[in-house]
């Protein structure tokens, strides 16, 4: 769970000036969201883990070290898929510990070591079905599990010796993939489908509507107080003596920077159907998103390493500056452009 990092209030006590939507235009701009951001990313999202979990099957039929340079871009495109939609808890994603299930990150008290473990140690294949494995910890369900098993140093050998331990942690990775695709296909459908969320959206009245938006806006400011505080921040620390490079997301497969160049691209898309880019706060928003995307699109591709360094350090430190500018953009923005009051955060679990 993120709520630990995000304690914080979002307490935007703000009140619709004239140029708020009305109830006829917000409906409009988050069904316009529905059918055009969420819905399309996780249809790109159920392709990528798909193709991933076919890869694997694969695979793990005839395992060979020079396979594994294709899983690891099979892994990257589904990483990049989730990092595209990822910050949008309001939906199906929300429900049954979905979002857990698909990364944890940041990890606590080495909870995907730990899992891992105890998984690998064990024999057979009767725990690893897709029944069983729902079972196990969500620490070891996800990306972030799967990152670890690909991208270990001694990955190569350990999947491809032939051991009884490398088909076991075939198996693993397999029961990961399969999850990941699994939990992908459910949430698709569940948007999709006659009864599902859009449905809803389309026939609901104006309660939930605004339910939608305030919720959206709030996972969407959300995502800029994680990418300062927890991406960056965290990493970094008060100096190059204090950075803490394993805290970086995604740092073993080199995905750091690129996660929030990605996660930056998914605010750009569905900031411009939140806010009207002609308008002025939506030209402000649209600049600051595009500041802060191109400087993550250029930073390297180590976090750790590059705040550990005094000659690249302030590079990151100006990241974070125009993260945090965004955010602040973003809070006086996008509330005051959907005509609602946002008050907590909807990762805080409250």
């Amino acid at each position: 769970m993120r709520a630990p990092f995000l304690a914080s209030l979002l307490c935007l006590f703000l009140t619709a000036p004239a140029l708020a939507q009305d109830g006829a235009g917000r409906r409009e701009t988050i069904l316009r969201a529905s059918r055009e951001f969420i819905i399309p990313r996780y249809e790109a999202l159920a392709k990528a883990t798909k193709d991933e979990q076919e890869a694997w099957s694969r695979f793990c039929a005839a395992p060979r070290k020079e396979d594994l340079a294709p899983l690891k871009e099979h892994y990257r495109k589904a990483a990049d898929a989730w990092s595209g939609i990822e910050f949008v808890l309001y939906g199906p994603i929300s429900t049954d510990f979905r979002y857990e299930r698909m990364a944890h990150w940041p990890e606590r008290k080495n909870a995907i070591g730990r899992g891992l473990s105890n998984l690998l140690a064990r024999k057979g294949t009767d725990d690893l079905s897709p029944d069983r494995f729902a079972q196990t910890s969500a620490a070891v369900q996800g990306l972030s599990a799967l990152e670890r098993l690909l991208f270990d140093q001694e990955a190569a050998a350990a999947f491809t010796d032939g051991t009884e331990a490398a088909t076991r942690r075939c198996g693993v990775a397999t029961a990961i993939a399969e999850n990941l695709a699994g939990t992908s296909a459910k949430v698709l459908d569940e948007w999709r489908r006659p009864d599902g969320t859009l449905a809803a959206l389309q026939t609901g009245d104006d309660a939930r509507i605004e339910d939608a938006a305030t919720r959206i806006a709030t996972d969407y400011i959300a995502l800029f107080e994680i990418i300062e505080d927890q991406k960056l921040g965290a990493v970094m620390g008060d100096g190059t003596d204090a950075v803490r490079p394993t805290l970086a997301e995604g740092w073993r497969s080199g995905r750091a920077a690129h996660a929030i160049a990605v996660n930056l691209e998914a605010a750009d898309a569905l900031g411009r159907i939140l806010v009207d880019p002609a308008t002025d706060p939506g030209v402000s928003l649209t600049y600051a998103l595009r500041t802060a995307r191109g400087m993550a699109e250029s930073a390297p591709a180590s976090i750790g390493e590059a705040a550990a360094d005094p000659k690249t350090r302030p590079n990151l430190v100006l990241l974070r500056d125009a993260v945090h500018s965004l955010r602040e953009t973003a809070q006086s923005t996008v509330p005051e452009a959907l005509g609602i009051t946002l008050g907590f955060n909807s990762r805080d679990g409250d």
